[in-house]
């Protein structure tokens, strides 16, 4: 590659990743680097044609749209089942018609303990072609393992990933559910991924992430701050965030703390602005609702 196309690719990986936000009173005030967030790089084939992502599918069954899938999983980088998650995979397709079901690619890895997978289901997916890696470390969850295996399958196959999307859902066990969020943690604090690559957990017509300390721009898509029923939320997850100041949702925080046994900011939704605006002095769970997964 030559030079100006190590930049190029450069510049296009710091504009997925960040926008630079000048402040109301000209020119001479501080320029300020903030985190910007589309999930239209997720939900719209039409963007995410040119993002490099993957998915991995947990344990759990899969709700959203067939027609969302479909496109979402042939098009991505890299496909991973993780253990029982493979059998909720088979399971999904077997409730496809059978020409649909031939037109789905096979997953990349198919990982985990393997506690949670019927020996027919693995032999199948073994025969197909998928490489399987046993992943028997009881330290770490299957996803957290499914993660380290992504970056290793990366780094051997030059992938520069941008995003990471875990597939699962936010019901069934409390235990489980927070074990997820601290695979986002531990995936920032371990650098289990790229530190340009961001992760985010997709349930049912929901979309989670972690905001790290500093500022913020999250794009709202219109399906999504104009349905009846829109929500997000801003949890304060292991310790508490001493000043939280937002713009764009109907429930603003100005430079508030979110702690648990006082505020957290949860069941609010957004003012219809396209962009919601979030500083954060400690880090945050983000979570909002997305309609389109469902099809609606």
């Amino acid at each position: 590659m030559t030079t100006n196309g190590v930049i190029n690719n450069a510049v296009k990986t710091l504009n997925n990743i960040f926008c630079i936000q000048q402040h109301g009173c000209g020119t001479s005030c501080k320029i300020v680097k903030c985190w910007k967030w589309d999930i239209a790089q997720i939900t719209s084939p039409q963007t995410r044609r040119y993002i490099k992502y993957a998915v991995l599918i947990l344990n759990r069954p899969i709700l959203q749209s067939n027609e969302f899938i479909k496109d979402f999983w042939n098009n991505a980088t890299v496909r991973i089942t993780i253990d029982g998650g493979t059998k909720q995979w088979d399971r999904y397709l077997s409730n496809m018609p059978e020409g649909s079901q031939k037109a789905m690619k096979i997953p990349d890895l198919v990982t985990g303990d393997f506690d949670s997978i019927t020996e027919d289901v693995m032999q199948k997916y073994k025969k197909k072609g998928c490489k399987i890696v046993h992943t028997p470390d009881q330290n770490h969850t299957d996803f957290t393992k499914a993660l380290m295996e992504l970056h290793k399958y990366c780094q051997e196959n030059k992938i520069q990933m941008d995003n990471v999307i875990a597939i699962g859902q936010s019901s069934g066990r409390l235990d489980q559910i927070l074990g997820n969020i601290q695979t986002l943690f531990l995936a920032k604090e371990k650098q289990l991924l790229n530190p340009n690559t961001k992760l985010f957990l997709m349930s049912d017509d929901a979309i989670s992430w972690l905001l790290q300390p500093g500022d913020h721009v999250v794009s709202i898509p219109d399906d999504t701050r104009k349905h009846k029923r829109a929500w997000c939320s801003l949890i304060p997850i292991g310790e508490t965030c001493q000043s939280v100041t937002s713009s764009g949702l109907k429930w603003n925080l100005n430079d508030q703390p979110l702690k648990y046994g006082e505020i957290v900011s949860t069941s609010n939704t957004f003012d219809g602005s396209e962009k919601v605006m979030i500083k954060c002095s400690n880090t945050l769970l983000w979570s909002m609702r997305v309609p389109c997964l469902l099809g609606q």
